[in-house]
């Protein structure tokens, strides 16, 4: 991602020096394998870690959005099922481009990224919503039990 690299953000954690992000550079343009993979290997981060440093770099590039200004394709929400919606916090919302544009919160960004990589077959673009802006429109579009709801909230 332009702009904020994970290893800028991995030293303003304190997870990792300026040296030892220079050395996983330098082993990342020999073998390309991915930085975050790299920085575990060699310096024994911690893959939450990384995940939640992907997770920061991901806001910080793309920001959050405001549910309430963006369109939702009613076509769009049938990509999902209920259950796959809520287990997921995952809000199909419309196809721009041939991609098709989901929102997540930043708590499940990575869960819904593993999901979403084995259920479609096709380019998706994630966007990040606040957690409770979006179980609202989850409940909305995909409407289940208050009891259900309540359990997603402790997921």
């Amino acid at each position: 991602m332009p702009g904020i690299r994970i290893g800028e953000l991995l030293i303003e954690q304190g997870a990792l020096d300026e040296r030892q992000v220079r050395h996983i550079l330098r082993v990342q343009r020999a073998t390309g394998r991915p930085f975050g993979d790299l920085a575990e290997r060699l310096y024994d981060i911690d893959p939450r870690v990384i995940e939640d440093t992907w997770v920061e770099q991901y806001i910080r590039v793309s920001g959050v959005i405001d549910l309430e200004e963006q369109k939702i394709d009613q076509r769009c929400l049938r990509v999902l099922n209920r259950r796959q919606a809520w287990q997921f916090h995952l809000l199909p919302l419309q196809r721009q481009r041939r991609e098709l544009h989901l929102v997540t919160c930043a708590d499940h960004l990575v869960r819904a990224m593993n999901f979403l990589s084995h259920k479609l077959d096709q380019p998706i673009y994630m966007r990040i919503a606040e957690r409770e802006q979006l179980q609202a429109f989850l409940m909305k579009h995909y409407p289940v039990p208050d009891y259900i709801a309540q359990y997603a909230q402790q997921l």
